[in-house]
């Protein structure tokens, strides 16, 4: 290895090696910081909100994370597009020491403007995190690169607000067509349901409790149960009837027959029953005086002319019964055919309307339902009317205070550079020198004992030809270097 004599000897006797590199090097980095344009940077500050229409919760404020950064993303995405980068250069006008003959705003311009522009959030921070993003600008002075963020954010407003207006005119012309398609589809529907109405007549206040409650008593309903009670009870009265027409038959030939009649039947013959009752009383008491007298008694006599007479009566009164139930019959038979003829008219208009409820009941909820969309359809062609003309009036992005200008040119400074041209320069130098350093030691590295030889040798020891390492490669003089023997003291 080298020891620090033989590196000063190096140092000093290939001193071109190095001191060459390192001035090319200061000296180009320092022509660099000559011609090197400053730039400065400034930066607003904004904060985006969303549209207050159709939005839910509270107005103005997004519903979640992914809603606020893909609205940040397309701040971002308009912030550095061709539209608002070429209008803003073009109101900020050509730098002063422009080289370029091209139209102002060119494509290089355009590029490189775009390349300056810069949006983030806050420390760095994902989008989505806040409400707030940073527009910063470079320019090449502070004043056009505080002109040149004024004009981005305000072509940046436009922007949004003419997205805004395109996206709610197209959407108020879908909704328009949804709107016609949707009326198209309720008066084909309410239509249909028009003639199934018509249909029913006046049994449609029965279909639509039948509809609405799908059980319950309606008019017609109760109609049906007051039918069918007086048909039964019309019954119930023509077998009452028909029972007693035939004992009142039977009685004519035997009156003891009447006797045993229960008094419920008798309840329609008031006269029949008390003359029953009569001829009851009359037989007790022609059998109590039988029992205590003879048979030609006066007042036993007495008693059988009186049962006789009764019985005579009785029998009148059973003819005249007769005539009345016979007619009663006939009355009741007709009430039955009427109630039964009510009974069936009832109960196919029931059918027919049990037989509409399904049909009539998908056309009422598919009505319901093409009303509820329409409903919904204008309310949301409403709303995008209003956004068309708050695109115009309005906008999303508020401006925190002024743009702040940096205070020291963006980058490092003329010293910076050229300090690091020289410590560059320097290195490469080295590296140089290293590299191509001969491999034979100094003359101060000799032995002792070399030294006290004679004065020729030791002055050629004094010029050493220069060695073998002379001429090599990067590898060759790596290899010599690494394999040479260590100088001794």
């Amino acid at each position: 290895m080298f020891n620090p004599a033989d590196i000063l000897f190096a140092l000093v006797q290939y001193r071109l090696r190095w001191i060459i590199p390192t001035i090319l090097v200061a000296a180009a980095a320092l022509a660099y910081a000559v011609v090197k344009p400053n730039s400065w940077e400034a930066t607003q500050s904004i904060v985006l909100r969303d549209e207050a229409v159709s939005s839910l919760g509270r107005p103005g404020q997004f519903t979640g994370v992914e809603d606020m950064k893909h609205a940040q993303e397309t701040v971002l995405q308009l912030t550095r597009s061709r539209e608002v980068i070429q209008v803003a250069l073009q109101e900020l006008g050509a730098p002063a020491n422009r080289w370029s003959t091209a139209n102002w705003p060119s494509k290089d311009d355009i590029a490189a403007a775009r390349k300056s522009i810069s949006v983030h959030s806050p420390g760095g921070t994902e989008f989505g995190t806040t409400e707030m993003l940073y527009i910063t600008v470079e320019a090449d002075t502070p004043e056009r690169a505080n002109r040149l963020n004024q004009l981005i954010c305000a072509q940046l407003d436009q922007q949004l607000g003419e997205m805004r207006n395109s996206r709610a005119l197209s959407l108020v012309e879908e909704l328009n067509y949804r709107q016609q398609q949707a009326d198209q589809a309720l008066s084909s529907v309410t239509d249909r349901l028009s003639e199934l109405e018509s249909e029913v007549g006046t049994d449609l206040a029965e279909l639509r409790i039948l509809n609405e409650v799908g059980s319950g008593n309606g008019n017609l309903r109760e109609q049906l149960l007051q039918i069918k009670n007086e048909l039964r009870t019309a019954l119930a009265n023509q077998q009452s009837s028909q029972r007693l027409l035939e004992i009142l038959e039977a009685a004519q030939q035997n009156t003891s027959e009447l006797i045993a009649t229960p008094n419920q039947l008798l309840e329609s013959q008031p006269s029949l029953r008390r003359l029953k009752e009569g001829l009851i009383d009359a037989q007790l008491r022609s059998a109590q005086l039988q029992g205590i007298r003879t048979e030609s008694h006066p007042g036993v006599v007495a008693a059988r002319h009186a049962e006789e007479e009764i019985r005579g009566h009785l029998h009148q009164e059973i003819a005249i019964a007769i005539r009345s139930l016979n007619a009663e019959q006939s009355v009741n038979n007709s009430r039955i055919a009427q109630l039964q003829t009510m009974l069936d008219d009832v109960s196919e208009r029931m059918t027919k309307l049990a037989s509409l409820r399904a049909g009539y009941n998908n056309l009422v909820a598919e009505v319901r339902e093409k009303n509820n969309k329409l409903t919904q359809i204008r309310t949301d062609l409403a709303d995008a009317r209003s956004s068309v003309e708050a695109a115009t009036t309005t906008t999303l992005v508020t401006k925190v205070s002024i743009p702040e200008v940096s205070d020291y040119p963006v980058g490092p400074s003329r010293k910076a550079i050229v300090g690091a041209g020289v410590f560059g320069g320097v290195a490469l130098g080295l590296g140089i020198l290293f590299l191509t350093v001969p491999l034979t030691p100094a003359p101060s590295a000799q032995p002792a004992a070399s030294a006290s030889s004679s004065s020729n040798d030791t002055g050629a020891m004094q010029h050493p030809a220069p060695g073998t390492g002379h001429g090599l490669s990067l590898k060759e003089a790596l290899f010599h270097l690494a394999h040479r023997n260590p100088s001794t003291n």
